[in-house]
């Protein structure tokens, strides 16, 4: 890398990200390069394929519908099962 990007680097590490290492702001950076491909890709397909879109969708909803909350914390042995709920 030349010193002139390694200077831009720094510069966006403690402009934007908190003052990161050079090494954290490049992967960073190169996260938000992927996810803005990811997006795009997403955005030609919606274009492209309505109707796949559409499926797409439809298929998020459908698996939305059986999702159940997660707890964080362990089981409480001292409660008491209610088993009417």
């Amino acid at each position: 890398m030349s010193p002139e990007t390694r200077e831009r680097v720094l510069r966006v590490a403690a402009e934007d990200f908190g003052g990161a290492s050079a090494d954290e702001t490049v992967r960073r950076l190169l996260d938000e390069h992927w996810q803005r491909k990811a997006v795009a890709a997403m955005d030609r397909f919606r274009a492209q394929d309505p109707g796949g879109w559409a499926e797409y969708l439809a298929e998020g909803r459908a698996w939305s519908a059986v999702d159940a909350p997660v707890a964080d914390e362990a089981w409480d042995a001292d409660e008491v099962w209610d088993e009417s709920v």
